[in-house]
């Protein structure tokens, strides 16, 4: 079968006109799949990790403490913000309480209608 598989493709490569050595573009894509192989994955995450990662306990070691070092950063300039605008709306808050708390007492005030003679004080002209 490999034979008559071989047979085939020198005879469409002669057609095609490619040297009978250079791969097939199906044979490259399979050959950058390769690239992705489970073994080449692991030796670039070692070289990046600076250890080996052979085994599962391994890689959930070196995990954890890349879990750990990321909590132990300090607060960024993120958090600042959060924190400055929860003041922010914070002091809003007390401030549209005390609006609307004063405006309640001067709304719950008894009125006081006084009547005032227009005789009896004089224009400020006619005083001395």
């Amino acid at each position: 079968m490999d034979a008559l598989k071989l047979f085939y493709e020198t005879t469409i490569d002669a057609r095609r006109g490619r040297p009978p050595g250079q791969p097939a573009p199906a044979d490259r894509a399979r050959s950058a799949e390769a690239g992705n192989a489970p073994e080449m994955l692991l030796r670039h995450l070692e070289k990046r990790a600076g250890r080996s990662l052979r085994s599962p306990a391994a890689i959930d070691a070196f995990l954890a403490t890349q879990a750990a070092a990321k909590q132990a950063r300090p607060a960024t300039g993120r958090s600042l913000l959060r924190e400055t605008l929860l003041v922010l709306f914070l002091m809003v808050a007390v401030l549209q309480y005390y609006y609307m708390d004063v405006s309640l007492q001067i709304a719950a005030l008894n009125r006081i209608t006084v009547f005032v003679s227009g005789q009896a004080v004089p224009p400020p002209a006619e005083r001395s």
